[in-house]
């Protein structure tokens, strides 16, 4: 699979779990070129579960689909869902969200339409007026980004720090994909013509 249908897949699941809420069934919308994309989504509710079933049909006439099926138990939210494009290629996702007081944790892993799986974490912790958040994501070569923020609000004021660290495949310095199977070619000094 070519990067960019990987960034196709992931536009149109990031459209279809609410990066711009989903309308009512049937509802066709204008793209900003005036062409119509067509979103329809079903949610059911029964329980602690809420199931949604979504589709997707941009002005080419492709369709790719959403299903998603969100749990409550106790205090930890739990969402298990696939994505599936117009060329039947599926993404899943599962997620669970934990609340203990003022620390929520997540835990996440994604799998993509060749197998390969990337999983991912996170904790935020809230003490008095700061937000504490660290992160980390290993993606399927092994390679992992790790990530420290905290957010202290002053009055009208909030202010941020962070740190990003990458390690492994990924990382500064380490090349991926065809540029870490090419050998370095030798300079050669090319005679420079004269005037």
């Amino acid at each position: 699979m070519n990067r960019a249908r990987a960034l196709g897949i992931l536009a149109v699941t990031a459209l279809l779990t609410g990066g711009s809420r989903l309308v009512a069934d049937d509802t066709s919308q204008q793209s900003q070129d005036d062409q119509t994309v067509k979103k329809e989504v079903t949610t059911t509710k029964g329980g602690n579960t809420v199931t949604r079933k979504g589709t997707i049909t941009g002005p080419n006439g492709k369709t790719a689909t959403h299903e998603s099926t969100t749990t409550r138990n106790g205090n930890t939210v739990t969402r298990v869902g696939t994505t599936t494009g117009p060329k039947g290629k599926t993404v899943s996702r599962q997620n669970a969200w934990t609340n203990d007081g003022n620390t929520i944790t997540r835990q996440g892993t994604v799998t993509g339409p060749n197998g390969k799986t990337a999983t991912s974490g996170a904790t935020w912790t809230k003490d008095g007026n700061t937000v504490t958040r660290d992160g980390s994501t290993t993606g399927p070569n092994g390679g992992t980004v790790s990530s420290h923020g905290t957010w202290t609000k002053d009055g009208n004021t909030i202010t941020h720090e962070g740190t990003i660290t990458k390690q492994g495949a990924g990382a500064p310095g380490q090349p991926q994909g065809a540029a870490a199977k090419k050998k370095p070619r030798a300079h050669v000094a090319r005679p420079r013509p004269r005037p």
